[in-house]
């Protein structure tokens, strides 16, 4: 009996600790088993239904941000871009046409002189200008006095139109853009999900691009040997082993630590690191296992 608890005792000392290795150096942890994980990865959408124009890239190629990855059929949008423009800059042009505001104004100068002048004659010569006349040329001075109203009011609407038609235009700009799918990041294309000549309806994915320059490195240290402050922003060293048995490190930093405990009393630990390319290939790729040591001095 006292055997099978000494043996039992022995083998729970004997346990490796989960998720991290004590170092004999305080001034670092290692933490095993780390997984090499993207931090871009996108599923790069068509932002507009249509027929695919062009696929310009292929797959495992290198990719710059604002690149031209896809172009979608744009030829509507283009007319429409075009018509718009056009009743844009006709109601700008009737905007500025004056004519019609000036000849109504000249027009009431002259209906109110012919009122004031019979006007005159009568207060000189009763009666000898008709009742009926002095209201007609009343009439004749309101309705020109009007005309300048309707006519300023003309202008105002042309203005109104050319702000309708410029909002036309940017939406057919607008429409243009999101048929032409950009590249976002640099990086590389993973996969192509549609060729050209085919169909792509809203939101459906058109390739999948990545960001290798830059990859994030996933593991769990144990919370009973280090606290969370210990660890946040901590320069690191992550080491892959690669094809036979060649091994390379890379740079990087601790960029987020999990405070919340998961069993075993492990926390996440997440750092950042430069990737290198080595005869035209990246070294360091997602999926891979890694062993980081974090610099906690």
């Amino acid at each position: 009996m006292n055997l099978a608890k000494t043996l039992l005792v022995v083998a729970a000392l004997a346990a490796p600790l989960a998720g991290v290795t004590l170092s004999s150096d305080s001034s670092q942890a290692i933490v095993p088993d780390c997984q090499v994980l993207l931090i871009d990865d996108v599923d790069m959408p068509a932002e507009a239904p249509g027929r695919l124009l062009a696929m310009n890239v292929t797959e495992g190629v290198q990719i710059e941000q604002g690149m031209l990855a896809a172009q979608i059929d744009d030829r509507e949008p283009l007319l429409q871009k075009v018509a718009a423009e056009l009743e844009r800059d006709a109601a700008h042009a009737r905007a500025d046409d004056d004519i019609e505001v000036r000849y109504s104004v000249k027009a009431f100068e002259v209906a109110e002189a012919e009122l004031n002048r019979s006007l005159d004659i009568n207060r000189r010569n009763a009666g000898a200008i008709p009742a009926s006349e002095i209201k007609r040329q009343q009439l004749e001075r309101t309705r020109a006095e009007l005309q300048i109203d309707r006519s300023r009011l003309d202008l105002k609407v042309a203005e109104m139109t050319a702000n309708v038609q410029n909002a036309a235009v940017q939406a057919a700009e607008d429409a243009i853009l999101r048929r032409r799918i950009l590249v976002p990041f640099n990086g590389q294309v993973l996969q192509i999900y549609r060729q050209t000549g085919e169909w792509v309806a809203l939101g459906e994915p058109v390739l999948r691009v990545a960001r290798l320059d830059r990859l994030r490195v996933d593991g769990f240290i144990n919370g009973s040997d280090y606290n969370v402050s210990e660890l946040v922003n901590r320069p690191v060293t992550v080491e892959v082993e690669l094809a036979r048995g060649r091994k390379k490190q890379f740079r990087g930093r601790v960029v987020f630590v999990n405070p919340l405990v998961q069993a075993g009393n492990r926390y996440r630990v997440r750092a950042e690191v430069e990737n290198r390319v080595e005869e035209e290939q990246w070294l360091l790729n997602p999926g891979a296992m890694a062993t980081m040591v974090i610099h906690l001095q």
